[in-house]
């Protein structure tokens, strides 16, 4: 199973492949700050440290929302998520 990191906290859980982000951290308690859960507030963006390559590809709409919240390059929203593989992120 995939690991999930949360690198403002340091824990790590093992989740499901193909999980998704919001749900896993709605029921585990998780460490993410989440508004609309729709990818239109960008409350949940994040940065990977590692394993970008591990989730879901970004869709127009996220991207939309991304670029009217911050130029960091590779951010994500954390609610659009699905995760593939290994993962330690960083809310922005």
């Amino acid at each position: 199973m995939p690991k999930l990191t949360f690198l403002k906290t340091q824990q790590a859980f093992e989740v499901p492949h193909g999980a998704s982000f919001l749900e896993f951290c709605q029921t585990h308690d998780a460490p993410h700050e989440f508004g609309c859960t729709v990818g239109s507030c960008g409350t949940c963006v994040l940065v990977f440290d590692s394993g970008p390559e591990n989730v879901n590809p970004v869709s127009s709409e996220e991207l939309e929302t991304i670029e009217m919240c911050t130029d960091v390059k590779g951010a994500r929203l954390g609610c659009q998520l699905r995760i593939l593989g290994d993962i330690a992120i960083k809310p922005l």
